[in-house]
């Protein structure tokens, strides 16, 4: 069965040059949840790499987190009129391939559905 497509609306660019990376069951320590987009914590895994994780990724418990699945945080640079292909969404943010076959992040207002 093909994959869903989405156009790209509104440009975006990737918030950080590299990517948190990790396996089910994998640790990382709990920071600050994202005031403005709930659900998403600052965390940080033990070679120090930080960056923003769903908590539909996550098991939180005393300030330590478990990867409940696999996880790259690695987002998406993208032009309006470019098409990716939807492969699963967490807390308003969609994870897909783009033209190139390449895994990201693109938040979900910045696309449509074709």
């Amino acid at each position: 069965m093909p994959r869903e497509r989405y156009r790209v609306v509104k440009e975006h660019r990737a918030s950080f040059p590299y990517a948190m990376i990790a396996r089910e069951g994998d640790f990382v320590t709990i920071g600050k949840e994202d005031p403005e987009m709930p659900g998403w914590h600052w965390c940080k895994d033990p070679n120090g790499v930080e960056a923003w994780v769903p908590e539909t990724h996550i098991d939180i418990e005393d300030g330590r987190g478990v990867f409940s699945q696999d996880y790259n945080s690695i987002e998406h640079d993208a032009q309006p009129g470019e098409t990716v292909q939807y492969l699963g969404e967490s807390l308003g943010w969609v994870e897909c391939l783009n033209h190139e076959w390449r895994y990201g992040w693109i938040p979900a207002e910045k696309l449509e559905k074709i």
